[in-house]
């Protein structure tokens, strides 16, 4: 099966040397200060020094406004933006953020919390973002927060979420996150075929931000068959 991976909640150096030898597709580093993977702007910055391959590198942020979005992507120099956002963010900024990126060929990446269904407003959200953003994310949501939750969101549902998505639009990609590991991803090996890309962080962890390396290249392993 031809799965993209990105591996998410890069916090120190080693793990990133070690993933970087690997078949994965990007790599995320989290600026969300309610998280327990959050490494500074500073910290962004040397450990993307390190990547030879800079355009692997994906900002995850949680943004009060666009603004916030341009101006910490433009200083890391960053292409790949993954946005969680609790607030007032909407449509209309992923425009802005296009027009006023210092940079061509940005890829925005819209994370959205699905639980166990899918009701009329979240069946919008996909798909008026599906129009907008190069990636949608599918992450659980729990207590109203997305990302490092620990939990996968039931197959169905991500499935249904994903056929919205690329009904509104083909082109869009689609990423499946939430506690991903080994054993789970082989259990649904036959549903991943609805995805473009699964997103690994807190299932391939021996703690938060220290990842299990080993884990990780038993899922690349299971695509590469």
């Amino acid at each position: 099966m031809d799965m993209k991976v990105k591996i998410c909640g890069i916090t120190n150096r080693n793990d990133l040397k070690k993933i970087e030898k690997l078949d994965y597709d990007k790599v995320g580093f989290i600026n969300i200060e309610r998280s327990k993977r959050n490494v500074s702007m500073n910290r962004i910055n040397q450990l993307e020094q390190e990547l030879n391959y800079k355009r692997s590198s994906t900002l995850v942020i949680e943004p009060d406004n666009a603004y916030d979005v341009i101006l910490k992507s433009n200083r890391l120099k960053i292409y790949n933006i993954q946005l969680h956002s609790l607030s007032s963010f909407d449509i209309r900024y992923i425009k802005w953020i296009n027009q006023y990126h210092n940079f061509e060929n940005i890829n925005i990446t819209r994370a959205i919390g699905l639980k166990d269904k899918i009701d009329k407003s979240k069946k919008r959200e996909l798909m008026d973002f599906s129009t907008k953003c190069d990636n949608i994310l599918l992450d659980y949501v729990k207590d109203g927060l997305t990302g490092g939750t620990n939990t996968q969101i039931p197959i169905d549902t991500a499935i249904k979420a994903s056929k919205i998505i690329k009904k509104a639009n083909n082109h869009t990609e689609v990423s499946l996150a939430g506690g991903l590991n080994y054993e789970y991803l082989e259990s649904i090996y036959d549903e991943l075929k609805y995805f473009d890309r699964i997103d690994l962080n807190s299932g391939v962890e021996f703690e938060p931000g220290c990842k299990n390396i080993t884990e990780i290249k038993k899922i690349l392993k299971l695509f590469n068959n």
